[in-house]
């Protein structure tokens, strides 16, 4: 009873742990930019190359860093990865003035790093990370799953591995071939939050992947299939939930799509992404080779983790997407979704952020825009063809 009533605790706090605002000064393509983010869930969108990528790994570094008690350069250079391999490829445009990330969580805690084109190491101004921090999640563009074979052989090269991934993908491949601490059966029935999340993705998947080790070869499985209770009263098993696989196959003959949504039901299963207690959701793109008709029940599982306690950042350039996150949106349900804007300024020529609370004040939308587009497009076209 005393741990239900702590992990309620736990839940109901959780914002004190979330990162609550991210400032970026002369660092990358950012030359001066603030944002404030939202305990819950927040989207980004913007035109390419206006750092959309760049600013999910400025959270991932920071929330990391502040996890980990420690921020270092080499931990910098491994997940941007300059030209240069060194921290003067990730100094603003001008080289001269320094470079400053500036990460606050919402109890206060706070890392704030800055380095000059010729600085070896990160100065750290200051650096608070007590009581530790939960470790963040970053769902990179490319699907995992097929790499981890690659990344995690026993005799990969660390050095060939760094060049051919950033260091997002490498520490996501480990901590999907973590061994799960329970049984998924088990932990429905115990874990309601866990229970409403799990059953959603193994339901959207119409299976469930797993990750096992033979040989000292990691091997990566779907089986298709579905959660039920036994029927048969009879049975010492009677009324335990279990699951009813109808088949098995390499998670190499399942679609792309579907191994990205399999890298959540995994970080899910094996604690990694525990809402309440894990760091910040990071995901790039989730639409990425995502059948469409998928897209609402991602959102939906979203949102349960926000509710849940996750606080969640996505990149997108869908627009069915991101109008999933306005329509599902559920007050009564304490939701709440920030959008952010990135546009570069007509003037200056900076990079810009324009956050909002309502779907219907993003500005700039280019997403908005390039649909409204081809709709008024579609127009012309039978237009035309009345004319004829």
């Amino acid at each position: 009873m005393a741990d239900q009533v702590l992990g309620q605790w736990i839940v109901n706090n959780r914002e004190v742990m979330m990162i609550d605002r991210l400032e970026l000064k002369n660092f990358t393509s950012f030359g001066d930019l603030d944002i404030d983010f939202s305990p819950k869930i927040n989207v980004i969108i913007g035109e390419n190359g206006t750092g959309k990528t760049q600013l999910l790994k400025a959270l991932y570094f920071a929330n990391k860093s502040l996890a980990l008690q420690d921020a270092t350069s080499e931990e910098m250079l491994r997940l941007y990865r300059p030209l240069s391999n060194s921290l003067k490829g990730l100094v603003g445009d001008d080289g001269k003035s320094k470079a400053e990330l500036s990460c606050q969580l919402a109890n206060g805690q706070v890392l704030h790093v800055n380095f000059s084109a010729n600085s070896k190491h990160l100065a750290k101004e200051r650096f608070v990370s007590t009581p530790v921090v939960g470790e963040p999640n970053f769902i990179p563009v490319k699907e995992v799953l097929s790499l981890m074979k690659g990344i995690l052989a026993s005799k990969g090269n660390s050095e060939t591995l760094q060049a051919l991934f950033d260091q997002s993908y490498l520490d996501i491949a480990k901590k999907l071939a973590k061994k799960p601490p329970f049984k998924s059966e088990d932990k429905i029935d115990q874990d309601p939050r866990f229970g409403s999340i799990y059953l959603k993705l193994i339901e959207l998947l119409g299976g469930r992947f797993n990750v096992s080790e033979l040989s000292g070869k990691v091997a990566i499985a779907f089986q298709t299939g579905h959660y039920e209770r036994v029927k048969d009263k009879e049975s010492k098993n009677y009324n335990q939930l279990t699951f009813r696989a109808s088949r098995r196959d390499s998670a190499d003959m399942t679609a792309e799509g579907l191994r990205k949504l399999g890298t959540l039901q995994l970080l899910l299963e094996n604690h990694e992404l525990d809402p309440g207690r894990s760091g910040v959701l990071l995901w790039d793109e989730p639409e990425s080779n995502l059948n469409p008709k998928l897209m609402k029940l991602v959102v939906e599982v979203l949102f349960e983790l926000a509710r849940n306690g996750q606080q969640v950042v996505v990149a997108t350039h869908d627009y069915v997407l991101l109008k999933w996150f306005d329509l599902l949106l559920d007050k009564g349900k304490e939701d709440h979704v920030r959008f952010h804007s990135l546009f570069r300024d007509s003037d200056s020529k900076q990079i810009k952020v324009s956050s909002v609370d309502d779907y219907l004040d993003i500005a700039p939308n280019p997403i908005d825009e390039a649909f409204g587009f081809l709709i008024n497009q579609e127009i012309e076209n039978d237009m035309g063809d009345l004319g004829k």
